[in-house]
């Protein structure tokens, strides 16, 4: 059993990055940067996946490459956001399953479809259920990605996807933290400023967070800015010390594991090389740092924080709190849980079931997509 204090700094370093990368295999290119990197998490997008065995595949040969088992993720929210779409066909979208008289048993049957999926083709994480609080308005990159506007109601159908997440082995990730709801432009295009009130922000677009904390065994950070948490910096959640480590952590009382979104998002400035945006991010408090795209920038990045911390600006205390975390779900989710075997019968069932919800979203663009 590898434990932190077995590994190398490099390893350690490694184990904070999640990254996306280019192709459908683990070719030289990719097995290359996996071994300079050891990454934490790797993400797919659609660009890996063309059929259920392939992505098998690909996804057992990254967990074999990776001394620690990587959490091997991506975003299967449904509707827009259906990055198996070639795999399961068109998925419902939140809003749609949200307004079905039978909305809760509705819920539970795409979440358990998309679980049984997930474990089929050997991912072990989902970015998912989206926390957020927004109609069907897309103008804030969210719309039909939520379960709606009402947070209450946003709390317990997202309860009843973690739950079923969770009951199937698959860690579901709450996002996007605090709130992207209200922006009135997209994070992925440019940094949206959100002038709520913080007493709103408190009891509207936190109280999903609230209710649902000793559920998340993660939770996302977007990147719009908060005046009222932030103060008059000008800069997104994922790299304010006020937003996460004051408010999740030492507000909301959150103990889980804390992610980055795409640190090669619009809304984070790009002028910025990657070392200073990781650094800016782990100051900030988080546990995981994504780059979805760019090798050359995953790599100035991850020599970045190698650097910070062999040269003792960054504390090796502050990188073992997050690896504790991040060791813990693991521990619990991928070292005491074994692989499944590929069922191409489970894949079948679960495309089946989701037709059954007779819902299934158009295909509208996808905000998240990464060509």
């Amino acid at each position: 059993m590898w434990r932190g204090q077995d590994l190398s700094l490099e390893d350690r370093i490694g184990q904070l990055f999640w990254i996306g990368f280019a192709g459908t295999a683990l070719g030289p290119a990719l097995r290359r940067l996996v071994d300079r990197v050891r990454p934490g998490g790797l993400i797919l997008f659609s660009r890996n996946i063309e059929r259920a065995s392939q992505v098998r595949a690909l996804t057992d040969a990254l967990y074999r490459s990776l001394r620690v088992p990587p959490f091997i993720a991506l975003d299967q929210e449904g509707g827009r956001v259906n990055r198996l779409r070639p795999i399961l066909g068109p998925t419902p979208e939140c809003q749609a399953l949200a307004i079905r008289p039978d909305a809760t048993a509705a819920v539970s049957r795409h979440a358990a479809a998309t679980a049984a999926t997930l474990k089929a083709l050997g991912f072990n994480v989902n970015f998912a259920p989206v926390l957020d609080l927004s109609g069907p308005d897309p103008a804030n990159g969210i719309g039909d990605r939520a379960f709606g506007r009402d947070p209450l109601r946003v709390a317990s159908l997202a309860r009843v996807y973690l739950e079923t997440l969770l009951g199937a082995g698959v860690i579901p990730v709450g996002k996007h933290f605090p709130g992207l709801g209200s922006a009135r432009a997209d994070t992925h295009q440019i940094l949206p400023v959100i002038n709520r009130p913080r007493s709103t922000l408190w009891k509207r677009d936190l109280l999903p967070y609230r209710r649902l904390k000793r559920l998340l065994p993660m939770v996302m950070v977007g990147h719009a800015c908060y005046p009222a948490l932030q103060g008059k910096r000008r800069e997104p959640a994922t790299l304010s010390r006020a937003v996460v480590e004051e408010t999740l952590r030492r507000c909301l009382g959150y103990r889980g594991l804390v992610l980055t979104d795409d640190l090669e998002m619009g809304a984070v400035d790009q002028g910025l090389d990657g070392e200073t945006v990781a650094l800016a991010a782990l100051a900030a408090g988080s546990d995981g740092l994504m780059f979805c795209r760019s090798e050359a920038r995953i790599l100035e990045a991850r020599e970045g924080v190698l650097r910070a911390v062999a040269g003792g600006s960054v504390g090796l205390a502050r990188i073992n709190r997050s690896l504790r975390r991040i060791f813990r779900l693991k521990e619990r989710y991928l070292a005491a849980r074994r692989r499944g075997r590929y069922s191409p019968g489970a894949v079948a069932r679960s495309r089946s079931a989701i037709e059954a919800l007779g819902i299934a979203s158009a295909g509208a663009p996808d905000p998240t997509a990464r060509s």
